[in-house]
């Protein structure tokens, strides 16, 4: 079939929807309404008109009269063929040439552009804010005369989430019933394998070339040394901050640790009422973990596979990028905070942690213990030998290192560890 007969295939099936649709009982009874309205209309302006009117109108209702002349059929079958015709269209055009719409697309996209002022359309844009404002204003002055309706409509919410989730299941229901696991795995992992991996990769380059751009633009532009990504946004969280009500952003907070409470309140209630589901949980622990650590020993495996040259050069790399003067920062910082909270409350910790230990079961923490740490010990005496003589000695340097300890606070504690060891008949 030549391009000729496609598209006059195309016209001549776009004619029957149009009649079908003309002629369908709904649409001649709104062409008879509109007519009957714009006849009407007409008529109220002279008396001619008038006396013209009523047989006017009753020719128009007897042509659109609903259930004449129809098929009755429905467009759906002309749909399916319409598509399947202008699909067959697009292919024999595609075969003739692959870029053959490009030229005309090109120049309708370029004359779009020309004649388009974006500078009028963005004027219209900022121009637009008191009257959309003021739009929204009248509208929630309106709605909430009736707030009865206001309260239909939010619960109309409820049937629709009902309704979604049942139609779903419906959907799904068959591949539960119908299809099996293979053909199922199939279908679905058909679109992982159809994916092209090249043209993946290039996109994703794309897209961190993008943001590089971005951050590098953001490092010319900066200035007194910041970039000018972090100006901006230094500037709109002061903007944003300054206007928030810091009483309020306390309450959220404890509202949101409020909330996660009883979200665990509900999911215990729930699964004390239906104990399978945690013994299920418990019954997949180890083949979960098993799965984790196969995952993660297959990542370390790949940096004992690099080769060490260029494992030596990345490694070099990256620990000279590391600044080790802002590490110590951190901790300077992070202990001078420490002094500080402990200066305004010296016994914020004491009282944490006693009132902690007060509330402790001492029996069960021995109990616990009692089976705990000789488990763990018989355990690790595979690996005693091996590693308790180096961990003796390294403690020994720390204890009493070659050169001493000047402090007059490292005396006094090292001979009361020696007293503490004389005292049990081992020093």
């Amino acid at each position: 079939m030549t391009i000729t007969d496609n598209q006059a295939q195309l016209t001549r099936i776009s004619a029957r929807i149009i009649g079908e649709t003309v002629r369908a009982r709904g649409t001649r009874t709104l062409l008879a309404e509109v007519a009957k309205d714009l006849i009407s209309t007409w008529a109220n302006k002279g008396r001619i008109r008038a006396r013209i009117a009523p047989p006017v109108n009753w020719i128009v209702s007897k042509v659109l009269q609903p259930g004449k002349n129809g098929t009755g059929r429905g467009i759906s079958a002309d749909v399916g063929q319409f598509l399947t015709a202008w699909a067959r269209k697009v292919n024999a055009d595609h075969a003739g040439k692959e870029a053959c719409h490009a030229a005309t697309r090109g120049a309708a996209i370029h004359d779009f552009l020309k004649n388009t002022d974006f500078g009028e359309i963005r004027e219209m844009v900022e121009t637009s804010e008191p009257c959309v404002l003021k739009t929204i204003e009248a509208f929630n002055e309106n709605l909430w005369k009736y707030p009865a309706k206001v309260g239909t409509l939010v619960a109309t919410v409820i049937p629709l989430m009902n309704i979604f989730t049942k139609a779903s299941r419906e959907i799904l229901l068959p591949i539960e019933r119908a299809i099996g696991p293979d053909l199922l795995a199939d279908i679905i992992l058909s679109l992982v394998k159809g994916i092209n991996g090249a043209d993946t990769a290039q996109l994703i380059n794309t897209v961190r070339e993008f943001i590089r751009r971005i951050h590098t633009g953001s490092l010319l532009l900066g200035k007194g040394g910041k970039p000018l990504f972090e100006i901006y946004l230094t500037d709109l969280l002061h903007d944003c901050f300054s206007e928030m009500d810091p009483e309020l952003v306390k309450k959220i907070r404890i509202i949101f640790a409020e909330d996660r409470e009883s979200i665990a309140n509900a999911l215990a209630s729930a699964l004390r009422d239906n104990p399978g589901i945690t013994l299920s949980s418990l019954a997949s622990f180890g083949s979960v973990k098993t799965s984790a650590i196969k995952a993660r020993a297959r990542k370390l495996g790949v940096m004992e596979e690099i080769d060490p040259d260029g494992l030596k050069s990345a490694i070099t790399e990256g620990m000279s990028d590391l600044d080790t003067y802002e590490f110590a920062g951190l901790i300077n910082t992070a202990c001078r905070v420490a002094n500080k909270i402990h200066d305004a409350k010296p016994d914020i910790v004491s009282n944490a942690l006693s009132g902690v230990v007060d509330s402790v079961n001492a029996d069960e923490v021995r109990k616990t213990f009692q089976w705990l740490i000789p488990d763990v010990v018989e355990a690790l005496k595979p690996l005693a030998a091996v590693v308790m003589p180096l961990i003796i000695r390294a403690l020994s340097e720390l204890i009493n290192p070659d050169g001493g300890y000047a402090s007059p606070e490292h005396r006094e504690a090292l001979e009361a560890f020696r007293a503490v060891l004389a005292a049990d008949g081992r020093g």
